[in-house]
This record gives structure tokens, C-alpha cells and sequence, in this order.
């Protein structure tokens, strides 16, 4: 089973997919989670917006070698778990997919969380605006992409709907 999982930047993603990992190894399955950020270009190839490298599109991941990691990584894992903010940006991607999660938060609380994460240190307003802008453009789920739940990334997940949503649509 290859589960997607997108939404804005700190929406909750990488919780939601460290989280079902654990859920499917509690049931004796082989699970593991893969990373958009583990599958950024090289930085000479990702594009600049003026002073700073350009992580909001879908030409900074390289989508062909997160699609060979998921080939090669199928024959060993009864779960793979993908999560990023562009993990529906990728039309091939989208077809791997047998269930969609899409953690979802206002705008309102992207800024405040974003704003709060000082990781990479403090980020202009006008860089967080982007962000959003960004997401708006190239992160929304296509109409078409099949098994999709929307998750309130504003609220902790519950299990019961999420474990209900997988047993709906199992194959």
C-alpha cells in the first residue's frame, strides 16, 4: 500500500506519517515513511526567488528518484508512506498512490506556526507570504486523485476516522 500525504508547510504531515508508520508496525506490517525533503535537487538546480533558493515548487524535488526509491522499496514494505508539501504536485506520483491525506490549517494559523519555526532562522514576511502562495499553486490535491481524506491539521488526529477511511477503502 503507498500512502500520499500533503498540505501546507506545518500542517502536521510528518506527524501524520510517523504516526501511521508506528500504527501499521503495531499490526506486524512493515511500514516506512519517505520524505519530500529528502528528495530535493542538487541547489545549483532548484530556482532562486530573489536572495533565496526556491524550496515552494516542484522543480527543486526530483520526483524520478523519489519514484525509483518507491519502486525499489515496495518489494520490501507491505506500507510506504510519502509526505510533503508538493506530494500531489507529481501527475506519476498521484497514480502510485492507493490512499490521500491532506492536512489542512487556515492561513491564519500557517503564519503563526511558520513564523514560530526558526529552523532555518527567522524568515521575512514576504518569504512566508510565497510560501502560501506557493502551496496555493502547486499543493492543492487534483479533483481526480482517488482515496482522498481531508485532515484538520488544526485538531489531533483521530485514529478511529483515519483507521475507518483505510478499512472503506481497502483493496
Amino acid at each position: 500500500m503507498i500512502i500520499g500525504i500533503g498540505g501546507r508547510s506545518r500542517s502536521g504531515k510528518t506527524t501524520l506519517a510517523e504516526t501511521l508508520v508506528w500504527h501499521f508496525r503495531s499490526q506486524n506490517k512493515r511500514a516506512i515513511a519517505l520524505h519530500q525533503d529528502d528528495f530535493v535537487k542538487a541547489l545549483h538546480a532548484i530556482p532562486r526567488i530573489h536572495d533565496r533558493t526556491d524550496w515552494e515548487t516542484p522543480h527543486s524535488i526530483d520526483f524520478e528518484l523519489l519514484k525509483k526509491c518507491i519502486a525499489f522499496l515496495r518489494q520490501d514494505f507491505d506500507i510506504l508512506v510519502i509526505e510533503g508539501i508538493l506530494a500531489f504536485a507529481d501527475d506519476g506520483l498521484n497514480k502510485l498512490y492507493d490512499f490521500c491525506f491532506f492536512t489542512h490549517i487556515s492561513e491564519e494559523t500557517f503564519r503563526i506556526r511558520k513564523a514560530a519555526d526558526t529552523r532555518w532562522g527567522e524568515e521575512p514576511v514576504w518569504y512566508i507570504t510565497h510560501i502560501w502562495e506557493s502551496f496555493l499553486k502547486y499543493g492543492q490535491p487534483p479533483l481526480a486523485l482517488r482515496n482522498l481524506m481531508v485532515i484538520d491539521g488544526e485538531k489531533p488526529y483521530q485514529m478511529g476516522e483515519i483507521e475507518e477511511f483505510l478499512r472503506h477503502f481497502d483493496k
